[in-house]
């Protein structure tokens, strides 16, 4: 299988604090999902991302990843449009009237959203669609990732796997499950009864069967991938746990965050040490 790759973006970005003349640099690694949709598709997909400080000023940072996602998170199609600014200033000062937890993040610091999942705001769907990884900050300033491609496909198969349902029995629950093939990948997805939008789930072997089970009353799943099997939310369309194959974010959410602590771990005994008499 295919494997999803991490983008590097590397942006320079300068603003005018109010107390000082300070530079606001970050460098954004960005983890896709997977690097191409099919037509059908809602939300192309989940991203997760990693924000290095490499400024000279603190980058102030929702911590709660959901709001963090609608206050400050977006997909901006390319070119960009400045007249989102109103809308995601509109969203930011929401944010802040909530009175959200905020994290300082510390110049050469980084920072992993452990629990993020971020969606990929739909785009117009094309043989090409780019767009960058924005983060906002306040009064139309926005931290940009590089440009990003997917790419729009046509998909060489998709297979009906199985309807499921949770206790309720209620028709507004139904789930089709299918699977989709492009090329070496197979993906399972996910349909709304009575919808002709799709969701992607997970990344699944190419020539495994997969079977589905019911795990409890609440709405999960268990889903066979050969002998490996995955825990699945039907509600959230997502994995609560799975094998690294299947689960695309979970080795690297892991992976990341521990690097980024060990590294902020040396950064801040360096600057101590830089502070003794």
């Amino acid at each position: 299988m295919k494997k999803t790759h991490s983008l590097i973006a590397l942006l320079s970005y300068s603003l005018m604090l109010l107390f000082v003349h300070a530079e606001t640099n970050a460098l954004i690694e960005v983890k896709l999902f997977k690097d191409w949709v099919i037509k059908e598709e809602v939300n192309f997909g989940n991203f997760n991302l990693a924000i290095k400080n490499t400024g000279t000023a603190p980058i102030l940072l929702s911590e709660d990843p959901s709001d963090f996602e609608w206050g400050q998170l977006a997909t901006r199609p390319l070119p960009h449009n400045t007249e989102e600014n109103t809308e995601q200033e509109r969203e930011y000062q929401m944010m802040m009237w909530k009175k959200t937890d905020v994290i300082g993040l510390l110049p050469e610091e980084t920072h992993v959203y452990e629990e993020g999942k971020f969606l990929l705001r739909p785009l117009p769907f094309s043989n090409e669609m780019r767009f960058t990884v924005s983060i906002y900050l306040g009064k139309g300033f926005w931290l940009d990732s590089g440009p990003i491609t997917i790419n729009g496909v046509a998909p060489d198969s998709v297979e009906q796997l199985t309807t499921i349902n949770d206790n309720t029995g209620s028709i507004k629950n139904l789930r089709k499950l299918m699977l989709v093939a492009y090329k070496n990948e197979r993906w399972l997805y996910s349909n709304l009864q009575g919808s002709a939008s799709i969701f992607p789930v997970c990344p699944v072997s190419l020539t495994n069967k997969i079977r589905v089970e019911p795990h409890d009353d609440k709405g999960l799943f268990k889903i066979w991938d050969g002998e490996k099997s995955m825990i699945y939310n039907m509600y959230k369309v997502t994995l609560l746990e799975g094998p690294d194959e299947n689960d695309v974010f979970g080795k690297w959410t892991r992976e990341r965050k521990q690097r980024a602590e060990a590294d902020n771990a040396e950064v801040r005994r360096k600057k101590a040490e830089a502070q003794k008499p």
